[in-house]
């Protein structure tokens, strides 16, 4: 009989060991539709363009228009407002200026038909500039040549640096938020024989950054 119940003993024994001859319950869930979405910084703008009002959209043009210029008389001063329609509120506003220009064919009076396009950008004076209030004229640096700020200038170091005057300007508020800017030129008085006739194609690109180190 002992012999009996130490048999029985070590077949249970033998069984615990096994492991693998005993089966547990299980219940799974699942957690579905995870979407992980990008979120988005979108920057719109319209103009109060005299000849050509843009609303709401991705660009503008003809904001600052001046044809047939007479020097020391022509002016203009015109708007760009900006918003943000994305779920992120950015950091910054960037401003930055490109020029081209077109000699819009040979003039008896055009003293230079290779005109470059600072060789005009130079006599364009930027009288007022301010964005959201902050007045940009005040803090440029004259660049170049002239003894005014001009829209030579604001293509010139130390005007572009990083952190310059024309980076680090407020974001538009909130989202949906907006800012304002407005800028004057006046076509000075001293301009030179060698522009006569050209056309100066000036682009303004508005920068919404997310980070301050952008």
């Amino acid at each position: 009989m002992k012999k009996f119940l130490l048999s029985g003993l070590a077949i249970l024994l033998a069984m615990g060991l096994m492991g693998g001859a005993f089966a547990y319950f299980q219940d799974t869930e699942e957690s579905t539709g995870n979407t992980l979405t990008a979120g988005t910084l979108d920057l719109q703008v319209k103009d109060d363009g005299l000849t050509d009002p843009d609303p709401w959209g991705d660009g503008v043009d003809l904001t600052w228009v001046m044809a047939d210029m007479i020097p020391g008389v022509s002016t203009v001063t015109n708007t760009v407002d900006l918003r943000n329609v994305g779920s992120l509120a950015g950091n910054h506003v960037e401003i930055s200026f490109s020029h081209s220009i077109d000699e819009a064919g040979l003039l008896e009076s055009d003293t230079d038909p290779n005109s470059n396009p600072e060789d005009l950008a130079k006599w364009i004076r930027i009288t007022s500039m301010v964005y959201d209030g902050v007045d940009i004229l005040s803090i440029l640096t004259n660049a170049n040549d002239t003894s005014w700020i001009d829209l030579e200038d604001v293509t010139l170091s130390p005007n572009t640096d990083v952190g310059g005057p024309l980076d680090n300007l407020p974001p538009p508020g909130s989202v949906g938020g907006t800012a304002t800017f407005t800028m004057s030129l006046k076509f000075r008085a001293e301009a030179t024989n060698d522009i006569q006739g050209d056309i100066l194609t000036t682009t303004v690109t508005f920068t919404l950054n997310q980070y301050s180190s952008q």
